[in-house]
């Protein structure tokens, strides 16, 4: 079995306290037809942070080097750009950091795409994280996930990860009794979605007070695979793939459109403010699973040849892009009389990761504001405060 039933990926989904349990059987039941171009560029960046990551641990030996990386093909097909190679590096320079500041460098106690088993969640749980490395000596264990999306992602209580916390806890047979010394670093590395935090964030973390979240894993897996599992509709619905056939996704959707449709006075109070701009945010994002979900069954019927009375599919197009190696593009333009070579200065953060002085650095840049918005506001951040 290449993929896991009781995914960690998808733990945010099925395995935290009101999750929804019914979505495992359910995405079995409607696996998703194809990969996504966001998440096959995402893969390929993944493929060149692994491999930067694995030759800092071998002292930096065949390090697939920008020249060399940027414009190949990685092993889905997907050509590699200057994207995906700085999010890919910045990755592997965060676990670069680690290792040399613990002097882990190999061994069981390092895994760089190494696949995990999980069965204090689940005999079917297993995953594989994008890098772990156990400080024995400081009796930490720090776990990276790299994304490489627009959405944001948080560090503070990332389920998918704690999944591959009890996994790897499993693995290095830290048990109930030796987690009570131990610490957990949780850090996500995301270089293109904009955070208060910066793109690599972390949530500090004792082991013990994890243990609750493995509770939630375990009997939510349990109740996953029973006939208690539950649909409920919710964020999650956005990346599901059967909600186009889910009760509680479509049942949700209406029930918030006409929460958000009735009339409401024109002087609000505060509190009820707050609770129908809640339902509105809520009834426009469930609404929009469902169209992505029916869009997607639409195109599905039309490629195997029926018809959708009203609609048709029209192939996009993203933006141009090269599809030759860079060196080969740039020897064109020279054969050509024309300079195709990158004119404009780099990024202050690229120009950090070169050595310059950060003080210098923010003495020429500036991080403009692009207008106030009104965020939800979960308790989170405070919590995360007061935990420390």
């Amino acid at each position: 079995m290449s993929h896991s039933i009781i995914a960690p990926s998808a733990a945010h989904i099925w395995g935290k306290p009101g999750g929804c349990t019914g979505y495992v059987l359910m995405a079995q039941a409607y696996p998703e037809t194809e990969e996504s171009e966001e998440a096959k560029e995402g893969t390929a960046s993944h493929e060149v942070g692994a491999n930067m990551t694995k030759s800092a641990a071998r002292g930096f030996v065949d390090y697939p080097h920008r020249a060399d990386t940027v414009g190949s093909v990685a092993s889905n097909g997907v050509i590699i750009s200057e994207a995906m190679y700085d999010g890919a590096e910045l990755f592997a320079e965060d676990v670069g950091e680690v290792m040399r500041a613990t002097g882990v460098f190999g061994g069981d106690k390092l895994g760089i795409e190494r696949k995990v088993a999980a069965p204090r969640v689940h005999e079917l749980s297993f995953g594989t994280p994008d890098a772990f490395l156990l400080d024995e000596r400081n009796r930490t264990l720090y776990v990276w996930d790299y994304k490489f999306g627009f959405e944001i992602v948080e560090a503070f209580e990332n389920w998918q990860a704690i999944n591959y916390v009890a996994g790897i806890f499993d693995e290095l047979d830290i048990d109930g009794l030796a987690d009570q010394w131990f610490q957990v670093v949780i850090r996500i590395v995301q270089p293109r979605a904009p955070h208060r935090d910066g793109p690599v964030r972390e949530w500090r973390v004792k082991a013990t007070d994890l243990r609750a979240h493995f509770n939630s894993l375990n009997q939510n897996a349990e109740e996953s695979l029973s006939d208690r599992a539950t649909c409920r509709s919710g964020s999650h619905c956005k990346h599901c793939p059967a909600r186009h056939a889910c009760d509680a996704a479509l049942t949700g959707g209406v029930r918030l459109y006409e929460a958000a449709s009735a009339p409401v006075p024109v002087e609000l109070s505060p509190e009820a403010l707050g609770v129908q701009f809640a339902i509105i945010q809520r009834a426009r994002k469930q609404l929009e699973y469902l169209e992505s979900g029916y869009e997607e069954q639409i195109k599905g019927l039309m490629r195997s040849g029926a018809s959708v009375p009203g609609y048709r599919v029209e192939e996009s197009v993203g933006r141009e892009r090269w599809a030759k190696p860079i060196e080969e593009v740039v020897a064109l333009g020279d054969m050509l009389g024309h300079d195709l070579r990158k004119r404009d200065a780099i990024t202050p953060n690229q120009a950090r990761k070169l050595g310059i002085d950060d003080a210098v650095i923010m003495a020429y840049s500036e991080k403009p504001r692009t207008g106030a918005k009104v965020v939800a506001d979960n308790g989170n951040k405070a919590k995360q405060v007061f935990s420390k």
